[in-house]
């Protein structure tokens, strides 16, 4: 959220003062907290109120009526509550009276107040249908016209795909099929934007704005060049930029001294409330993409050339390397990260791969350990492949194939878990289809856990684990690294079949959520073992 709120200060100067460059300081003195700060805050507070009394379930996600009614009547709440002690913070004319009102009903608005104060639904959601779900609830309370319900759902999936490890083409992929087209450029906009406050005319250009960034502050500084409304375009761009590339500290800092007491109190209340895994991933843009390479065979083609006879008229091409897509995409972010990350000096990558005693071969790269590396050094090792791509064709697509950037990148996501694995509370796991549904439900208690066994349509069935059965099984568990999974498995090809879900909690952190539809992880059996499912494995046997 805190990128909502920084969009918001930044752009606060630049709202009735378009500044259409990316060439400007990010705060000054005539900056401030406006009604998109405000009204996001209080939403978080009224997501945070609701789960004191109503905390949903662990596993299923299928919130009953009574929490969404609690949460509409929670934001009403404290969307008053909080916005009047606020009244020149710059509400709109039908918005202000819906604060000051005493029996306040939405007027069936499609302004982009709606995707402003959504941010809290795209942090705290764990699945794309609770991220919908939840978004209508809270935007419905005034904005309750589909133009405004869908601009507050577009912006809220957005985040949540940006904070899951989608890629930015899979972010615009889910936009333009289900929201709105962004077949545009800033670049083609820019000059002939103009001011206006609906959803429809404020969320594609915040998104494409996100889209178009290489990091947290060129995102913030594309949307102001966009003009228009730029305090509320610029708080969605923020916060979706905040989900992908986290927020550098300097500039989260900075942006706190624009906050009062009360608002700071409620902002840190969220922070603590809200996180999970990903909220601090330092290498998050990078390591995202262990998943996607785990799954992929083919990293490009090499391509030769056979139309060319060799002769001065017809010289033969030497042969190249088509790369994969995925490759392009992680390569030009690997570029961005170093860029915007000039704290590890990869422009010396040779340096500092010397200095960690590590010689400039291929071979040498190909069969360092790296679980005693540090972060600089391992992205020294990937600056260097990528690198050496010019001076030795194919050489990237082979380390690739080899399995070699894989490594480097679950070493960072370890450094970024402090090398440890992640203490497990309890674990939901939920397969089936149209059929229905087996659950299979694994708490963790201080040296023991319990595994709740339901076929569906059969009684619950319960094993208990001794002090040496847990350790083994947390082992077990741990050594499959979800955490190194994709956020969601989609065979689009199949409508029905199975789908399935898993949810685990980690201690001190919200749940984290992965679903599927008729594709499966690499080692999907060993969660199945994990959980005493019997799979085509255990049957050959």
């Amino acid at each position: 959220m805190i990128g909502a709120i920084i969009g918001d200060i930044v752009g606060s100067r630049f709202e009735f003062n378009n500044h259409r460059s990316k060439d400007f300081d990010l705060f000054s003195d005539d900056c401030q907290a406006t009604d998109d700060t405000i009204m996001s805050l209080a939403v978080a507070k009224a997501i945070m109120e609701t789960e004191k009394i109503m905390e949903p379930s662990f596993g299923g996600y299928d919130f009953d009526s009574d929490y969404y009614s609690l949460l509409e009547n929670m934001t009403i709440k404290f969307m008053k509550e909080i916005g009047c002690k606020y009244p020149n913070c710059g509400y709109g004319g039908m918005f202000g009276q819906w604060v000051f009102s005493e029996n306040p009903k939405p007027y069936n608005s499609f302004g982009n107040g709606a995707a402003m104060r959504i941010s809290p639904v795209g942090f705290a959601a764990r699945t794309e249908s609770e991220a919908c779900r939840l978004s209508e609830i809270v935007t419905g309370i005034t904005h309750n016209h589909d133009e405004g319900i869908k601009g507050a759902e577009a912006t809220s999936v957005a985040i949540l795909m940006a904070r899951r490890g989608f890629t930015k083409s899979e972010i615009r992929k889910k936009i333009n099929r289900n929201y709105y087209s962004l077949d545009f450029t800033i670049d083609e906009i820019r000059e002939t934007y103009q001011f206006n406050e609906t959803c429809q005319e404020t969320v594609p250009q915040a998104i494409v704005a996100f889209l178009e960034s290489t990091s947290f502050e060129d995102a913030i500084r594309t949307a102001i060049s966009v003009g228009g409304d730029s305090d509320t375009l610029t708080a969605i761009t923020g916060a979706i930029a905040e989900a992908y590339y986290g927020v550098p500290l300097e500039i989260k800092e900075k942006a706190f001294t624009y906050l009062d007491k009360e608002l700071s109190t409620i902002f840190n209340q969220w922070r603590e409330f809200a996180e999970d895994g990903n909220s601090y991933s330092k290498f998050k843009v990078l390591t995202k993409y262990i998943g996607k390479l785990s799954d992929t065979e083919n990293f490009g083609d090499w391509i030769f050339d056979r139309k060319n006879d060799g002769s001065s008229e017809h010289p033969i091409q030497m042969p190249f390397v088509n790369y994969d897509e995925l490759v392009k995409m992680f390569v030009d972010e690997f570029y961005h990260f170093s860029q915007s990350h000039t704290e590890y000096k990869l422009t010396n990558y040779g340096s500092i791969l010397e200095d960690n005693g590590l010689k400039w071969n291929t071979r040498v790269m190909r069969n360092t350990e790296v679980e005693l590396l540090d972060a600089q050094c391992i992205l020294a090792l990937i600056m260097r492949a990528i690198r050496g791509e010019r001076f030795s064709e194919g050489l990237l697509h082979s380390f690739f194939k080899e399995g070699i950037i894989l490594k480097w990148l679950k070493r960072l996501k370890d450094i970024d878990i402090n090398g440890s694995a992640q203490e497990v509370e309890g674990i939901y796991f939920e397969i089936g289809g149209y059929g229905g549904y087996d659950t299979y439900r694994l708490i963790f208690k201080e040296n023991s856990a319990c595994l709740i066994t339901t076929l569906w349509c059969e009684a619950p069935i319960e094993k208990k684990y001794s002090k040496e059965e847990t350790s083994k099984l947390l082992d077990k568990f741990n050594s499959i690294h979800v955490d190194y999974w994709n956020s969601e498995y989609i065979d689009p090809c199949v409508c029905d079949g199975t789908q399935w879900e898993l949810a685990v909690k980690y201690k001190g952190q919200r749940d984290t959520v992965w679903e599927g539809s008729n594709a499966y992880p690499n080692n999907w059996n060993d969660l199945l073992s994990c959980l005493e499912i019997e799979h085509e494995e255990d049957e050959d046997e």
